[in-house]
């Protein structure tokens, strides 16, 4: 899977998931993301009239894989590490290089804060 698939299908089912886990709250009289609410986060007091912003972090290995002399492409690497030895005609050279990123999120706002819902 493409770096870019992978960061696109992982905020899509986070906002996803959010959106049904609010409708669940709602019918429990409950806020998940609350809009319009004052906190305090990292020394600093903020405001929100929408949602609190929150950082989805990534950190994930690529691959590249280049087979009898042609790169196959670059990916996420997802799952655990085979080593060994195997004998085969054709050569094959696989990096993995990790890479740590972090992307701001505002998720769909829940109910107000301050009216309770």
């Amino acid at each position: 899977m493409e770096l870019k698939e992978f960061v696109r299908q992982t905020i899509e089912q986070i906002v996803e998931g959010v959106a049904q886990a609010q409708d669940i709250a709602k019918a429990h009289r409950a806020i998940v993301n609350p809009s319009e609410v004052n906190f305090f986060k990292d020394g600093h007091r903020s405001n929100y009239g929408h949602a609190m912003p929150q950082n989805v972090e990534f950190d994930v290995g690529l691959t590249s894989t280049n087979k009898s002399g042609s790169i196959e492409g670059i990916g996420v690497f997802l799952g655990s590490i085979n080593l060994g030895k195997k004998n085969d005609e054709s050569g094959e050279d696989i990096a993995v290089t990790k890479v740590r990123f972090t992307v701001p999120v505002v998720l769909p706002p829940g109910g107000s804060a301050k009216s309770g819902m």
